[in-house]
């Protein structure tokens, strides 16, 4: 029933996005259960490529849509990256979308992958970018996914590329305690 939920939530999305002229990238607990095993998901949480002079039309057709969202002061910020949060009454849904504004938050968009999930075409956070965003975070919820993803991808990944990345957002750290204690590898430079 869930999974319904969202789908429908998500086929909305995907119509605002199509009018809007925008994109956005599924992170958080579907992008999960993509690269790893599926787990109970409750909203939905994406990126978007959202510039300032579309905002308005774009929250005129999410309330078109039937999503409530804080109309006066829409942008929220969360360690400093901007988000939007809006509610679906009719299925009791919340969506999250952080605004691409950094480099690394574009890189995300460029690197997403399509996939199919039933009949829904969707663009997905690669794995080593929803990693990252992950580490990010830090909540324990959060640091078993990512040893879940890196466990059920790791002839997969791009380690080059997670070992840039998180050296530049200062995750490597926990990026390297996580591999060590899976028994992945060491991480080199």
């Amino acid at each position: 029933m869930t999974r319904n939920i969202l789908f429908a939530v998500l086929e909305k999305l995907i119509k605002v996005s199509r009018q809007s002229k925008t994109k956005f990238v599924l992170m958080g607990g579907i992008a999960v259960s993509v690269f790893a095993s599926p787990r109970a998901t409750y909203d939905i949480d994406a990126i978007i490529s959202l510039e300032d002079e579309k905002l308005k039309d774009f929250l005129d057709l999410l309330k078109k849509e039937g999503f409530k969202f804080d109309r006066r002061y829409p942008i929220k910020f969360i360690q400093n990256l901007p988000f939007i949060t809006f509610y679906y009454p009719p299925y009791k849904t919340y969506v999250d979308l952080f605004v691409a504004r950094n480099e690394f938050q574009h890189e995300i968009l460029k690197r997403a992958r399509k996939v199919k999930l039933d009949k829904l075409k969707l663009s997905i956070i690669s794995p080593e970018d929803l990693i990252l965003v992950k580490l990010h975070s830090g909540r324990e919820k959060d640091m078993e996914d990512v040893r879940q993803i890196i466990l059920e991808n790791k002839t997969k990944l791009d380690f080059n590329y997670l070992r840039k990345w998180s050296k530049l957002l200062n995750l490597k750290v926990f990026l390297k305690d996580e591999m060590r204690s899976l028994g992945i590898m060491e991480m080199k430079k």
